[in-house]
């Protein structure tokens, strides 16, 4: 699997390297800001918000950032305390088109997670790191419609406190789809569901194209 990753960066990195031009009807510079929900696997429904920054540097590459932070109510030990944990991202992004509307993308990076009001063995929250990679899909439906489709996996260890083998959601693969409808040329309205670590989420945001 490793070899097949490597072959396909190496791939798509001689493709963007020749005459192929990148795709204008997606763009890779905006910020945006949201709603999210989590329906825990092992705990109460999580609710939050999340912001997200991405930056293009040339018609190939780009970075971007990422916060999310959502609060449940959990119970550990007799003991009922609500807890808020935050996610953390940066991501190095590379993106080629697959057709006259669409890309693909690669993404590589830091995570960080920050959990506050955490209760000894309890199965929501942590506080270590670890890296994270995505890839999918992006493209544009018509004029007004935009879709992603992505996958990833996150690799991250447990504090000591943390109850690993009854972790809110013990599976590291992510996966989910995004539907953006645009109200104007750089305003749009999206609507996305995933699978998370901190189980099935789904959310709406406003984003602006910079």
């Amino acid at each position: 699997m490793k070899k097949t990753l490597i072959s396909t960066a190496v791939a798509l990195a001689t493709i963007a390297s020749s005459s192929v031009q990148a795709n204008d009807k997606i763009r890779y510079d905006y910020v945006d800001f949201g709603y999210i929900h989590s329906e825990g696997e092992l705990t109460s429904d999580k609710t939050g918000y999340q912001f997200n920054i991405s930056q293009a540097f040339d018609e190939t590459w780009y970075i971007a950032a990422s916060l999310q932070s959502q609060s449940a109510d959990v119970w550990a030990a007799g003991n009922k305390g609500n807890v808020t944990a935050k996610e953390y991202s940066m991501v190095f992004g590379f993106h080629v088109p697959s057709t006259r509307t669409d890309d693909f993308f690669m993404e590589a990076g830091y995570a960080k997670f920050d959990g506050d009001g955490i209760i000894d063995q309890s199965t929501y929250g942590n506080d270590e790191d670890g890296f994270l990679v995505n890839l999918g899909f992006r493209g544009r439906l018509s004029t007004n419609w935009e879709y992603k489709l992505f996958a990833g996996y996150k690799d991250f260890d447990y504090s000591d406190y943390v109850d690993e083998a009854n972790h809110e959601d013990s599976n590291s693969t992510t996966y989910g789809l995004e539907g953006r409808y645009y109200l104007s040329k750089n305003w749009s309205f999206g609507v996305k569901a995933s699978q998370e670590i901190t189980g099935l989420t789904s959310g709406f945001d406003f984003r602006y194209n910079l």
